[in-house]
């Protein structure tokens, strides 16, 4: 079947109504023959539910108009659908901001569970009565659960207003889809923890909308459109089955490229556009219309989403309604009003706009270098990733995880001849890759060994891995795999590369495992590297008995090419062998040592993870935003000036007491030894600075260990 995208507008010409263009959309999409095609002849039997974005505190700029989404439910109606549910579709800082709750800022926006004409609908949360979902294993939202009543449609047509996004670019059809999510921190939950687009890709594999609009008769557009409303009249209404293709129209009639919001970028990369599909209708760009600004954009997306600065912006940037909000965080209410303001002034104003763009760009190179310094400093101060496996397990065959083996032998057999350096380590560069062996025999009895440390998870074993996500494809008679498919992510590598751009390596392979009575193997080849981080890391670890089976000998064998960030790639380290090699010896030896330490420590049953998993962050209690720091701040020193001036005013009474013979009587103890003030900051501070020295010195211990390693 064709999928027909339709484009309806108003013109000068012809002037038309927003309910004669929402008419004429749906016709000309094909909603009405989908829907009969679904109820099967009997219309009530097929419950509809629409969710149109309903987003900042009731602001009707931002938010899709409800008189189209009421027309369209009398649309319904007349054609026998009588069950007909709006679930409220909300992006919007709830968690952080006292607004006025889900329900009550759609019943400002006008939606009152009856049209003009008198047919009732629902209004329902869509964070409310979430049961299980079921989310293959493979999928970012395994174990994720949604709505009840997004589960139960029998229909789903998702409404999406036509507004600039600051991130984005632009947000609509897909970018609405965080709304139906049952979170009620988006944020964190759906673009902190998880990849976003990761995340909508899922959903439209698991539970899509059957249909899509978008709400372009009064638009948003500006630097913020989504959350600071920027009205603009044009006109239009978009529909059509397939939520990528409309996109694809809405960005044309933007004026901007499809690909250049990084959400439709990876779903049309994982699923592309209908296999036959047209575009019905005129994609002449919106007279007067403004995007956000490029150099604005990147300095957004500069700011990694699982650090607190991207928070902070995306939550400071929205709108807050006057009187709709009782703001419980004051430095956040300033940092609100001056961003938005700066924002309504930038669309039009130069000097603004250099303004907000150089404040974001300050705040991503501080946020970048902070990360960076993390990833070779603080390793356990950085956030774990959930993440889908990113490849279709269908796509490959057994055939192509029993070749593994016989594809690595030829490397393996010039990584064993040749020569070892002192710490049993062998390396040569091979083309633009490189080849790398290593291995160790430890204290340990092989049967034990092989019992306590699961070859097939030796992948997540090395050092620097920052989380992942295994897919078993077959296992053998005692329910151990055989070939799997796992997608690994690890810090930049060498770990200083993060101070150049070097992003996290993020690599999916196929796994084929092993499991000898005097040997067990695992072999992995690269399949795919979602951010282009690996052409290639395939390799092998060996588990084998040493000693008569007393010990155990660790054997690591890699071939690896990764791709170095701009600025190394312009200065060609391969040119330069003489500081090339050492460099490559240098890292390779650090990662490998520890890598091999795991080993060791998953055997004992010593933590070796870096990161701090998400469960500690699930609190919003635990997550404060940094205003909110500064707010306790701001009061500890309202607190200290009023005691310092209450004191200054009041007359000091002598320490000790009035004797008979008119002369104070002073002991020891009546005279205070420091001010109270300055015992509390002390104790306020003492957890930090015995933490920090504590801590250097467990770094100093394990440094001295691992140089300590033959």
């Amino acid at each position: 079947m064709t999928v027909v995208a339709a484009v309806v507008r108003s013109t000068r010409v012809r002037p038309r109504s927003a309910a004669d263009l929402l008419a004429e959309a749906v016709a000309r999409a094909g909603l009405w023959e989908r829907l009969a095609e679904r109820a099967g002849g009997d219309p009530a039997a097929v419950p509809v539910l629409l969710t149109p974005g309903a987003s900042a505190y009731g602001d009707p700029a931002t938010a899709v108009g409800t008189a189209l989404v009421e027309h369209l439910i009398d649309l319904l109606y007349d054609r026998g659908y009588h069950d007909v549910t709006v679930g409220a579709a909300r992006c919007g800082p709830d968690t952080w901001l006292a607004g006025p709750g889900l329900l009550e800022a759609c019943r400002l926006l006008g939606y009152r569970e009856r049209t003009p004409r008198g047919n009732a609908y629902r209004l329902v949360d869509l964070s409310a009565e979430v049961e299980p979902a079921e989310f293959p294993e493979s999928a970012v939202l395994h174990g994720s659960g949604m709505a009840r009543s997004w589960l139960e449609a029998g229909f789903r047509i998702n409404i999406a207003k036509n507004c600039t996004h600051p991130e984005f670019g632009y947000a609509l059809c897909l970018a609405n889809l965080f709304g139906v999510l049952p979170q009620d921190d988006k944020h964190h939950h759906y673009r902190a923890r998880r990849d976003g687009a990761e995340v909508l890709v899922d959903l439209l594999g698991a539970y899509p909308p059957d249909f899509h609009l978008i709400d372009a008769v009064v638009s948003s557009h500006g630097c913020a459109g989504a959350q600071v409303g920027r009205p603009l009249r044009t006109d239009t209404v978009i529909a059509a089955p397939d939520g990528v293709l409309a996109d694809l129209v809405g960005a044309l009639l933007m004026g901007v490229d499809p690909v250049s919001s990084p959400l439709n970028a990876r779903v049309l990369s994982d699923r592309g556009l209908p296999d036959a599909y047209r575009i019905d209708g005129d994609l002449t760009p919106y007279p007067g219309w403004r995007n956000p600004p490029r150099s604005l954009v990147e300095a957004v997306r500069r700011l990694a989403p699982d650090g607190r600065a991207h928070r902070l912006f995306s939550i400071a940037a929205w709108q807050v309604a006057p009187g709709t909000t009782e703001v419980t965080d004051p430095a956040l209410a300033r940092l609100s009003r001056l961003l938005t303001a700066l924002i309504r002034a930038a669309d039009t104003n130069p000097a603004a706009t250099a303004t907000l763009c150089a404040m974001v760009g300050a705040a991503a190179s501080a946020s970048s270098t902070v990360r960076a310094w993390r990833t070779g400093n603080a390793k356990d101060a950085l956030r774990r990733r959930d993440v889908s496996l990113a490849v279709d397990p269908a796509a490959y065959t057994h055939q192509d995880f029993d070749r593994i083996t016989a594809l690595l032998r030829p490397l393996e057999t010039v990584i064993d001849a040749l020569p070892a350096d002192a710490w049993q380590m062998r390396w040569q560069h091979v083309g633009h890759s490189i080849l790398f062996g290593c291995e160790r025999t430890v204290n340990a009895p092989y049967p034990e060994f092989v019992r306590r440390v699961d070859i097939s998870r030796s992948i997540s074993y090395m050092t620097d891995y920052l989380g992942g996500r295994v897919h078993v494809v077959t296992r053998d008679d005692q329910g151990r795999p055989t070939r799997q498919i796992e997608r690994n992510l690890y810090l930049a590598q060498p770990n200083y590369l993060a101070y150049y751009g070097g992003p996290p390596i993020d690599v999916c392979k196929l796994e084929s495992v092993d499991y000898g009575e005097r040997r067990q193997r695992i072999s992995w080849r690269t399949v795919r590297s979602p951010n282009g981080s690996a052409a290639y890391d395939d390799g092998s670890v060996v588990f084998l008995p040493a000693d008569g089976g007393a010990r155990t000998r660790i054997v690591v064998r890699v071939r690896q090419r990764f791709t170095l960030p701009l600025t190394w790639q312009v200065f060609r380290p391969e040119t330069r062998p003489k500081l090339r090699d050492p460099l490559v010896q240098d890292s390779y030896q650090r990662f490998f040592t520890r890598t091999l330490d795991n080993f060791e420590a998953q055997y004992e049953g010593r933590p070796y993870r870096i990161g701090r998993p998400w469960e500690e962050f699930d609190d919003l209690e635990a997550a404060e935003l940094p205003t909110q720091r500064l707010t306790e701040a701001a009061r500890l020193v309202r607190t200290v000036a009023s005691q310092a001036l209450t004191q200054t005013l009041t007359v000091p009474t002598p320490p000790g007491r009035l004797g008979p013979d008119g002369f104070w009587h002073v002991a020891p103890g009546d005279v205070p030894t420091r001010s109270p003030l300055l015992g509390e900051f002390r104790e306020a501070l003492r957890p930090a600075v015995t933490g920090f020295w504590a801590g250097l010195r467990e770094a100093a211990a394990r440094d001295r260990r691992s140089r300590q390693a033959p």
